[in-house]
């Protein structure tokens, strides 16, 4: 497991991953995003692409059902995804996570 903030900043960036250093940081994080990075540094950080593809495979994990990229947990993303449709969730996540930055300025 990495607990070092400057090694998680340097992998692939995900959702997640601000979570992480945020926690690793501040020790501050909402329930759910405690979630979200326990799933994310038991998938390894996401550095495969093709974990985002599937699921961890593990439906005994307590949080098996919260891990947003488990698709036997959520039916609706079995569907796939053209290139098209992955671009606009990307740009739009990216506007989100901008605006999110400015509503926490001062």
């Amino acid at each position: 497991m990495i607990r070092d903030v400057e090694k998680i900043k340097k992998l692939p960036p995900r959702a997640e991953q601000s979570i992480m250093v945020k926690w690793l940081e501040t020790g501050k994080i909402s329930p759910f995003q405690a979630i979200q990075a326990l799933c994310y540094e038991c998938m390894g950080y996401y550095q495969d692409s093709e974990l985002l593809e599937g699921d961890c495979g593990d439906p005994q994990c307590p949080l098996f059902k919260f891990n947003y990229y488990n698709r036997r947990a959520h039916p609706e993303f079995k569907k796939k995804l053209t290139p098209e449709q992955k671009q606009r969730i990307r740009e739009q996540f990216k506007k989100n996570m901008e605006l999110r930055k400015v509503a926490k300025k001062p």
